[in-house]
């Protein structure tokens, strides 16, 4: 074998390398087609495959289900449950001096 420099060797590892990364993803192309392909046939979600990869079940988001009125405003009849953001007409309201309990359904 001839005397090599250790740049040499170095500039050929290098080349060799890329050329492994390029041969990688040509590789991966057909197994990642035949995946989709898979998961389209047997209707699998993203999620679920995820959910299968961190070995748990997939999980289901719980349908919201209306909370009941318990504020009211007595001039236009406008409701609040008195979860998120508090209205604009309570806020208003509570500038001008009211109290929330004033407007809390019976």
């Amino acid at each position: 074998m001839p005397k090599l420099s250790l740049a040499t060797v170095q500039k050929r590892i290098a080349a060799l390398q890329k050329t492994a990364e390029i041969l990688k993803k040509k590789d991966k192309q057909p197994a990642i087609k035949a995946i989709l392909a898979m998961m389209a046939k047997h209707d699998v979600s993203i999620g679920e495959l995820r959910a299968a990869l961190e070995g748990g079940a997939a999980r289901k988001t719980r349908a919201k289900t209306p909370v009941a009125a318990k504020f009211r405003d007595p001039q236009t009849g406008k409701t609040w449950s008195g979860r998120g953001r508090t209205p604009v007409w309570l806020s208003e309201a509570e500038a001008a001096g009211k109290q929330r309990h004033d407007f809390l359904i019976k």
